[in-house]
């Protein structure tokens, strides 16, 4: 057993190793760097077990890349808001959005525009129940004890459980589509950011450079792979989508490939100068196959990615307003139940003012069926102070997305009674 002066002697030792005197440590010789030949090694064998990584686990990813043949209806089982989600993989605005026009589509709500849209539950709602994650929000947004509700800042609360609840199901229904292995991507990056922090350290010999490194890196892998993903669909809808603005979608696709390579060149750049050029560029080169197995670990089963080809061939229908174009693809002529049905997925999929065009000139056509086609609400509240059906139609859906995001920017806490 050790003796009662043994604690108090161990703590004065460590005590007097942290808190040397200032004197004492400009005394002490500097801790040298390490050789850049340790250095690369450390690197390149971080960046093989990473690739050996990836190679292991590529073999169970869906392939999204082929011919988009264009089609007219959505893949079965795929609801409008789970193909919001399983484009922007989290409950954003729009997906909100996508929601909330899917449950007016089904007849379970309408939805009254204006700088505070109001959602009112339907009195004679559809006897067929809508999808789960529809089912959880429509509970949370309009319980039974409240017929309709006003999205301003006082009902922050109820948009935040709606939130919660919606995000909780669609995860649920979208795990068939998206293979996520959370523990997998969190060892790739957590590799390759132990083995960039150690080379910051060893370059340096500094303590403080290894953890700056480290926190940088893990941070990068992280928000790269958002970035990285986000380019590549706009890319794909700037390809494959004629009713999108292409200078927009590329402008969206460079900003965000900007960051993904600009980051670890600066990175690079950074431990070059204290390990040379080898070193830099493999530590660049290790941070952006990190993300890309991050990529590789969340990505589309091979269901997902055929439920994901498909609906990209419904995006290239719904965003194309050239009457000639669509009667060469074979497309079929628009009805109003066909219109309404189908603006869900125009949201979700990105291409809704292209498909308002299309909405506006039918009723350009034929009025009498603006009840049946148009999505929103057309009582006296909302439609005629409305300039233009496609400003109606574009401008409810922009409301409803503002008042999500207004939503995310408190924090209020959630009362027992907002559940019931």
């Amino acid at each position: 057993m050790r003796s009662p002066a043994f604690f108090p002697a161990a703590i004065a030792a460590l005590a007097a190793a942290l808190f040397t005197p200032a004197g004492a440590q400009a005394n002490r010789p500097a801790p040298a760097p390490a050789d850049p030949g340790l250095i690369v090694g450390l690197l390149a064998g971080a960046l093989l077990l990473t690739l050996v990584l990836i190679a292991a686990r590529g073999r169970r990813t869906g392939r999204t890349a082929g011919v988009v043949i264009p089609r007219f209806e959505p893949p079965a089982g795929v609801s409008a808001t789970l193909a919001a989600y399983l484009t922007d993989r989290s409950v954003t605005s729009r997906v909100f959005t996508t929601a909330v026009a899917e449950l007016a589509a089904l007849g379970f709500v309408s939805v009254v525009g204006g700088p505070k849209p109001r959602i009112d539950r339907a009195p004679r709602p559809p006897e067929e129940r809508p999808p789960l994650e529809l089912r959880a929000l429509l509970e949370a947004l309009l319980p039974r004890r409240r017929p309709q509700i006003e999205l301003g800042r006082e009902h922050a609360a109820v948009l935040l459980l709606a939130r919660s609840e919606l995000g909780r199901n669609l995860a649920r229904r979208a795990a068939p589509y998206l293979r996520s292995e959370p523990a997998l991507a969190l060892a790739g990056t957590a590799l390759a950011s132990l083995a960039i922090a150690a080379a910051a350290g060893l370059a340096y010999a500094r303590l403080d450079a290894a953890l700056l490194a480290g926190i940088f890196s893990y941070a990068y892998v992280f928000l790269a792979g958002s970035a990285r993903r986000a380019a590549v669909l706009a890319w794909e809808r700037y390809r494959l989508v004629p009713g999108l603005n292409p200078l927009g979608e590329l402008l969206r696709a460079a900003g965000n490939l900007v960051f993904v390579f600009g980051a670890p060149l600066l990175g690079g750049l950074y431990l070059s100068l204290a390990a040379g050029a080898a070193a830099g560029a493999l530590a660049a080169v290790l941070a952006l196959v990190a993300v890309w197995a991050g990529e590789r670990t969340s990505a589309f089963t091979p269901k997902g990615a055929e439920a994901w080809r498909h609906l990209l061939g419904l995006a290239r229908y719904l965003g194309t307003t050239d009457e000639r174009e669509l009667r060469r693809l074979g497309a079929p002529e628009d009805a109003p139940e066909t219109l309404r049905r189908l603006y869900p997925y125009a949201i979700a999929l990105g291409v809704e003012s292209a498909f308002a065009k299309r909405l506006d000139r039918y009723l350009d056509r034929f009025p009498e069926n603006a009840r049946t086609a148009l999505l929103w609400d057309t009582g006296p509240e909302s439609y005629p102070r409305m300039p233009g059906r496609h400003t109606y139609s574009l401008g409810v859906s922009r409301s409803l997305q503002n008042a999500y995001e207004q939503a995310g920017a408190y924090t209020p806490r959630i009362q027992p009674d907002d559940r019931r």
